[in-house]
């Protein structure tokens, strides 16, 4: 499944913390999974899954349950969200992926408590219309772009400030979006599965996102890690996973806070491999399979 292992890590710590949330004001955790069952309590739903692909509508009625808090509409048919929307106003998370949405409604940036949103899968969107509309919610921290067809990333991305993880998985990017380089809570970035990303432009732009420790370049038919990825000072967890890499640039062992390194599925010679994990600083934990 495209993009699967990027994703569910972001859904999860997502729902980590909600859980721990509901968890502390004392309320139990009740999942919906009709809005039939829903709507018998409207008022004491938090939590409304509709993954359905016969739905091809959002129900009007759906928007009497103000007390949202996560609603997944994903692997449906709907093609436009109501104005509506913007009604629910304590969302916390949303799940539109997998729909045929090509855009999101101007109300939409009424949404500010939302901190997670899931937009993948949405061949058609209009990246610069739907980042007019984002570009005010101003407690987003998760962002879910995953095979969106997206080229690059309009300079209005800048407006989400407290933007922590962001995934452009299976994009056709040429190199890393200059515009990220402006997010300055950004510490966790997928570019998995683009196999055109240009390695040696993107550690420019990847070197001056100051607050990144997580890095994720898997699948990217990598054949060389520039000596420069060092100047990446904060980085703390490297995933170069499932490239081409015969070899790694020594400079890597002076990355003084890297933790973590994954380098799992490259064609490295063994006799490498072990010299490799030998000399780097008994601190880094490094994957290099079996």
């Amino acid at each position: 499944m495209k993009g699967f292992v990027g994703g569910y890590f972001l859904i999860l710590t997502f729902l980590l913390i909600l859980l721990s949330t509901i968890k502390s004001e004392g309320q139990a955790v009740k999942r919906f999974l009709t809005l039939e069952d829903a709507l018998k309590t409207p008022f004491e739903v938090k939590w409304l899954e509709l993954k359905n692909d016969t739905l091809i509508a959002v129900p009007e009625v759906l928007f009497q349950l103000k007390n949202l808090e996560y609603l997944d509409l994903s692997n449906s048919s709907i093609s436009m969200l109501p104005a509506q929307i913007g009604e629910l106003t304590n969302l916390k998370y949303l799940n539109l992926s997998n729909t045929r949405l090509k855009n999101l409604p101007e109300s939409f940036s009424n949404l500010n408590n939302l901190t997670t949103l899931q937009l993948s899968n949405l061949e058609d969107l209009d990246v610069d219309a739907t980042f007019r509309v984002l570009g005010s919610l101003r407690s987003l921290e998760v962002l879910d772009l995953k095979y969106d067809k997206i080229e690059d990333l309009p300079l209005t991305i800048k407006d989400l400030r407290k933007l922590k993880r962001i995934d452009l998985s299976g994009n056709p990017l040429r190199t890393v979006p200059d515009a990220l380089r402006y997010l300055p809570n950004l510490e966790v970035l997928y570019i998995n599965d683009d196999a055109d990303l240009d390695i040696e432009s993107s550690v420019d732009i990847l070197a001056e996102i100051v607050s990144l420790k997580e890095l994720h370049l898997e699948n990217d038919n990598i054949e060389i890690l520039p000596e420069k990825i060092t100047r990446m000072r904060g980085l703390e967890y490297l995933y170069v996973n499932n490239n081409r890499l015969k070899n790694l640039p020594t400079t890597v062992k002076g990355m003084k806070k890297l933790k973590y390194l994954d380098i799992n599925k490259n064609p490295i010679p063994n006799v490498y491999l072990e010299e490799y994990r030998n000399e780097l600083a008994p601190s880094i934990k490094i994957n290099i399979g079996n």
